[in-house]
């Protein structure tokens, strides 16, 4: 408890009275916080644009024992993303993967490899936006992987032997991995392609993995898109807000 200093990223805000926000944060230390900044809505505040979402900022704040809400001392830009917010598709894609940090990343809960892929996926995001799409794939399947989600693609969930990476497979209605052998061909064909991507953006930056899917057919990319967000609706048990927009 005190004084907590921490890189975070900004997911969202709310306004609190007249002239405060609750600022919903992912850290890299302490996991996601929500906090209460005191005059950040006031002209002057002292805050200034450090808390506008997907903000990359140095947070220093003060946790009480027993409070859920923290408070903001300091919050200093290592990075903005001012640029993005022109763009309604890509809010939209921003706020759909703030929302998949906050179902699958507990609050208070440290989780420096999360804080790292969304962080490493934002910059990319400015850096490429034109490939959106593909980034929103690789963050589904990233957070899917982290929480725990995601079937071993590996091996065969029947018959344990090895599937090499782009044959062909079926998931089972559990999501399981099953080979051709031991699948009786029901559930989702998991195609040659499809199988390759996933198993490829476990080992590939989010630029590599962007360029690795540029070849790939409409269909094929609807493959990976379907898998990933059923996986998603399934360990939700629902469809998380802003996924429509992303099939």
């Amino acid at each position: 408890m005190g004084i907590i200093e921490t890189e975070a990223i900004v997911l969202r805000t709310y306004n609190l009275a007249e002239a405060d926000k609750i600022v919903v944060c992912l850290t890299r230390s302490t996991g996601v916080v929500r906090a209460v900044a005191k005059g950040a809505r006031r002209l002057k505040s002292r805050f200034g644009a450090g808390l506008e979402p997907f903000t990359i900022i140095d947070l220093t704040y003060y946790e009480k024992e027993g409070r859920e809400l923290v408070s903001v001392k300091q919050a200093e830009i290592k990075r903005s993303f001012f640029s993005l917010t022109q763009s309604s598709e890509t809010i939209a894609a921003l706020s759909y993967m703030g929302e998949l940090v906050l179902e699958f990343a507990p609050p208070h809960e440290p989780n420096e490899k999360v804080f790292r892929m969304f962080r490493a996926v934002l910059q990319e995001v400015a850096q490429s936006p034109e490939e959106l799409s593909a980034l929103v794939r690789y963050f589904e399947i990233w957070i899917l992987k982290l929480a725990g989600f995601l079937p071993d693609l590996r091996s065969c969930a029947e018959c344990h032997r090895k599937i090499e990476e782009g044959a062909l497979g079926y998931l089972s209605v559990e999501f399981k991995l099953h080979c051709v052998e031991c699948s009786p061909r029901v559930g989702t064909t998991l195609h040659t392609s499809a199988h390759a991507q996933l198993r490829s953006a476990q080992r590939l930056s989010p630029a590599d993995f962007a360029k690795s899917v540029q070849g790939l057919a409409v269909a094929q990319r609807g493959e990976i898109a379907r898998l990933t967000q059923g996986l998603i609706g399934r360990a939700l048990e629902r469809r998380p807000r802003g996924q429509a927009s992303f099939n």
